[in-house]
């Protein structure tokens, strides 16, 4: 049988094959397409709403739009909403632009959506389409990136290690679990140092969760984690388990009192060390389930025990800070009388020796040089300690920078003559600038520069200071022809304890440290410039009077 297609027009074939090429399209579009008529009852309902609602299309085909709805909005969406998008000019929108919509599906649970929305006249019928969304692991995702963000503000505000410990639990209760404890590793074994619980309701029993101690016996989670170094997760909290995991009758009833039915336990490692375990402890059954909230309880856990061993970083810091303030402490008290001891006792002997006598008496003034470096050691010692313990008094007064300069020229003329350095002091103002200064700490500060500028500028070399004004401040200039520092080393050369290499110096490193906090303390600045082979200049600049 042989069929005359000369009779069908030919646009027909191209408009038949476009419908049926728009109605795959249409059913296998990832996203809700969803129509209905005027009365709201559903005439399309795509295969990418079958996969998002859960219904079939013969399901809900003739139904009404409610049944997609949860019922705290189907009021407005049937009385409002749909009603003025009908009457409105407006043949297109989003949908919910000033509020989150939500889907129903078929079992009951809600889910965040995006929508919009058309309306289309056909054959005298107003049928509206709804191209629906579901964002739900959008949402997750964003939700659990702000989870992160907000939990590196929270680790980040403390260096305090019992504070850090608490807030690592109480962020693990705010985003993913009703209970979580933190244990860790210690040199007498591991502890259960903190628990935390979203539930007001619940703080007796993580008080007494926390009370009671591992026992190693047991096949509970944590040594799991402690052994293996990964995540270990438990979904199935039967009475059998608890009764297994118990240390003792009152673990056991604390356990069956939280109720809980997952716990997801994650290693907390950091620089190498495992640092302990983190329990998320939830009561809804499945909770971990979704390997996105592993992934996230397992970032929280880095986060946390790098955040814990900062803390323990610090607070071990604080400690040696504490010893070594002891130390220095003691030495001020111990090593004062018999310095100045060696300090009278030389005085005396200069006195007494013979002039003939002269190899005896370069050994006494060696004796009393020598104590000199160490009471001035002691006092550098004691004013770093001042320094960083914010403790360093200055009592600023004005004074005049020519002043200044002649108190340096006569500390320092005879040293600079030694060694055959021409030292030039020199105000570069017609009239000497006024400072507002404590006279013998920014005397100090100078001279500790002045004197590291003599003791590396070589023989025949020029040492200069030269004071001129910098706007509301005096500004001091130190200016050698020495060797100069290397760019690598500018950046360390106030930090204390610090010593450029083959700087042949032999001191702890302190003055220029101190100088800095002196400065500082005056509310001033202090800092550097050099090249290699070309000498360096350190400027100081503090108020003027």
């Amino acid at each position: 049988m042989v069929s005359n297609v000369s009779s069908i027009p030919s646009a027909e074939v191209p408009r038949r094959d476009a419908d049926r090429i728009l109605g795959a399209i249409l059913d296998i579009a990832a996203d809700a397409i969803i129509t209905i008529d005027e009365d709201q009852r559903i005439l399309i309902f795509n295969q990418g709403a079958e996969e998002i609602f859960g219904y079939s299309r013969d399901e809900v085909i003739g139904q009404p739009l409610d049944i997609l709805i949860p019922e705290r909005f189907r009021r407005g969406h049937r009385g409002l909403h749909i009603p003025a998008f009908a009457a409105g000019p407006e043949r297109a929108r989003r949908m919910a632009e000033r509020s989150q919509i939500y889907g129903l599906r078929k079992d009951g649970t809600e889910f965040p959506a995006e929508a919009s929305i058309s309306k289309l006249e056909v054959d005298g019928r107003l049928l509206f389409t709804a191209v629906l969304r579901d964002i739900t692991e959008r949402q997750r995702a964003a939700e659990r990136l702000q989870v992160l963000a907000d939990a590196g503000r929270e680790l980040a505000s403390s260096l305090d290690y019992e504070v850090t410990l608490r807030n690592i639990a109480r962020i693990a209760v705010q985003s993913l679990a009703d209970f979580c404890s933190v244990d860790i590793v210690q040199d007498d074994g591991t502890a259960r140092l903190v628990v935390a619980h979203r539930d007001p309701e619940d703080a007796d029993l993580a008080a007494a969760l926390q009370r009671i101690p591992l026992d190693r016996s047991r096949p509970h989670p944590v040594w799991k984690v402690l052994d293996s170094g990964e995540s270990v997760l438990i979904d199935d909290f039967s009475e059998a388990f608890l009764a297994e995991i118990a240390a003792n009758d009152e673990h056991l009833r604390v356990l069956r009192e939280m109720a809980v039915r997952s716990v997801l336990s994650v290693p907390l490692a950091a620089r190498g060390h495992l640092l302990g375990t983190m329990q998320y402890f939830s009561r809804t059954p499945g909770r971990f389930r979704d390997p996105a909230d592993v992934a996230l309880a397992e970032d929280l856990g880095r986060r946390a025990a790098l955040a814990l061993d900062n803390a323990r970083l610090y607070r071990e810091a604080q400690r040696a800070i504490a010893a070594r303030d002891d130390v220095l402490a003691i030495l001020s008290h111990d090593l004062g009388n018999p310095l100045s001891a060696v300090f009278i006792r030389s005085r005396v002997l200069l006195r007494t020796l013979p002039r003939e006598l002269v190899a005896a008496r370069e050994q006494v003034e060696g004796i009393r040089t020598a104590a000199e470096e160490m009471d001035r050691l002691v006092t550098n010692l004691l004013d770093l300690r001042r320094i960083e313990a914010g403790r360093l008094v200055v009592e600023p007064r004005p004074h005049s920078a020519a002043a200044l300069l002649q108190g340096l020229d006569d500390s320092f003329r005879v040293l600079a003559k030694e060694k055959s350095l021409d030292l030039e002091l020199r105000c570069l103002e017609p009239e000497p600038p006024v400072v507002r200064a404590d006279r013998d700490r920014l005397l100090q500060a100078l001279g500790n520069l002045v004197g590291n500028a003599i003791k590396f500028t070589p023989e025949g070399g020029r040492v200069g200071v030269y004071v001129s004004r910098d706007g509301d401040q005096v500004r001091f200039e130190v200016r050698d022809t020495g060797p100069g520092i290397p760019a690598d080393q500018l950046p360390h050369l106030f930090d204390r304890f610090w010593q450029a290499r083959n700087s042949g110096r032999r001191s702890v490193g302190l003055g220029l440290s101190i100088a800095k906090g002196i400065v500082e303390a005056h509310g001033g600045r202090i800092w550097v410039e050099s090249e290699e082979g070309k000498g360096a200049r350190f400027f100081v600049t503090v108020p003027s009077a």
